[in-house]
Formats: structure tokens, sequence, C-alpha cells
């Protein structure tokens, strides 16, 4: 799992345990270990575990984004798609009020 990486024998533990708690994707990223361990040693584990909730709370942000988006992309394409059945009761309404006038 970590490769390299210089941890020392009394940040062993709890270095193990906060890089569990990082989101599965980023666990094996050298960089976000790095810098875990990097917080762990300067503010010990509560710092570390503050930087452990944020990449948490970016990737839910990503996550709410991404799924935003695509659910808008899709509703613009059903708008957009010529078999997407439009409303014909409008143009009849409109249809019907021209010839009142007349």
């Amino acid at each position: 799992m970590v490769k390299g990486l210089n941890i020392p024998d009394e940040f062993q533990y709890t270095f193990k345990r906060l890089i569990n708690l990082v989101p599965y994707k980023q666990r094996n990223d050298r960089h976000t270990q790095k810098i875990v361990l990097l917080y762990l040693k300067l503010g010990g584990e509560k710092l570390a575990r503050q930087y452990v909730e944020v990449l948490k709370s970016d990737l839910r942000e990503n996550k709410d984004r991404t799924e935003t988006s695509e659910k808008s992309n899709h509703e613009g394409q059903l708008l957009s798609d010529p078999n997407f059945p439009e409303d014909e009761d409008e143009d009849e309404d409109e249809d019907e009020d021209s010839e009142d006038e007349d």
C-alpha cells in the first residue's frame, strides 16, 4: 500500500488508520499519503483527520456537481430531441384563439 514512504514507528498505526479513511481512489495516491503523513507529524491526528474530511467533502461535492451536470445534460437532450413529443395542445389553443378573434 505505502511503498517508499518513510513512516516513523510512532505514526505507523495512526497513519494506516487514517489512510483507510481516505476515499478509495485517493488512498494509493503518493501525494495524498505524503500530505496525511505531514499533517500527522506537524499537527497530530486531529489535523490529519481534518484533511481526510476535506478530501471526503471535495469528493462528495464533485460527485454532486457531476450528477447535476449529467442530469441537466440529459434533460437538455430530451428537449432538443426531434423525437421528443411536443405539447400539441398549446398549438391548437393558439389556433382556436385566433379564430375566435375573427
